[in-house]
């Protein structure tokens, strides 16, 4: 039986402060994400950034994506300002960051196209307590720990917390890109959506070989979208407007208590969606995650 889509508004997830020893604060409400494929993991959180929060130059090991709800978000290449969106590419450098002024964003991290595992906020976070307790320390996105024999080893904070939970060195993939692509949706154009009246769409980009695609979706008053079951794996975010699901009405917004998220697996079902008000929301689409268990049947097949 295909798998229901999750749906949460933002007022009933817990906010955590978080940190693996950057400068600032961090507060996250992390939304359950369920990929249904054995060992892949993401984070998608609703995202408070402080002023002065800020990160070294650095890269990672996996992909991001950032959709700012309020304020200015810092990204070293220019900043990314108010309905504007971002990819950041495995194995391609930024920074260094330095906010401002405090900042709210959708924050998505993933495994990219390499396949390197990616590690989850909650266990990074109980790996920066561990290093703490075993006599290290975070500063300015900085660890560093004093050896035995008098020296100093210092390590980017994320690198330290990720190679203490795998027991592994961590290494970057090739980058597919030269920077981090940001996205301007203002310049963009509605387009009608081809199978359904009254929906509208600006397609903001489709990165690298696992398609990971952005957008815009816009639902005019009075529409309905048929239950069905999803081809692609996507994430929805309910920025303004409303919806109703699941016999609930489901409020848009930007804020920490007002917004509504829905996760849809690759071969999931979906209810039928409607709207009195109209609405806006963002969709990431996940095509990954389909392919993922066509990687993981491949050496079997093989082998028999």
């Amino acid at each position: 039986m295909p798998a229901e889509a999750t749906i949460v508004n933002v007022a009933d997830v817990t906010a955590v402060e978080e940190s693996i020893g950057r400068s600032g604060r961090i507060v996250a409400k992390t939304f359950p994400l369920d990929t249904g494929r054995l060992g892949v993991r993401m984070d998608f959180t609703w995202t408070f950034l402080s002023k002065d929060y800020g990160t070294p130059r650095h890269r990672h090991n996996f992909d991001q994506i950032r959709y700012v709800l309020d304020g200015e978000f810092s990204a070293g290449t220019g900043e990314i300002n108010a309905g504007q969106c971002a990819y950041f590419p495995e194995g391609v450098y930024y920074g260094p960051q330095h906010q401002d002024a405090d900042c709210l964003a959708l924050i998505l991290q993933f495994p990219g196209p390499s396949g390197a595992p990616y590690c989850t906020h909650q266990e990074l976070d109980a790996a920066r307590r561990e290093l703490i307790a075993a006599g290290g320390r975070f500063k300015d996105g900085v660890y560093t720990r004093d050896l035995p024999d008098g020296h100093r080893y210092n390590k980017d904070s994320h690198a330290a917390c990720y190679e203490h939970l795998t027991g592994r060195a961590l290494e970057f993939p090739e980058g597919r890109f030269r920077q981090p692509v940001i996205m301007l949706p203002e310049a963009y154009r509605w387009r009608p959506d081809a199978r359904f009246a009254g929906v509208e769409r600006k397609h903001l980009g489709t990165f690298a070989e696992n398609r990971t695609g952005l957008g815009l979706v816009r639902l005019l008053p009075g529409t309905r979208i048929p239950a069905a079951v999803q081809d692609d794996a996507e994430i929805r975010y309910v920025l303004e407007g409303s919806i109703r699901y699941d016999g609930k009405t489901w409020q848009g917004g930007k804020t920490r208590d007002h917004g509504t998220y829905m996760f849809i697996q690759s071969g999931g079902q979906v209810k039928e969606i409607s709207t009195d008000t109209g609405c806006l929301y963002l969709s990431i689409a996940l095509p990954m995650l389909g392919e993922a268990m066509a990687e993981q049947r491949a050496p079997h097949e093989a082998v028999a």
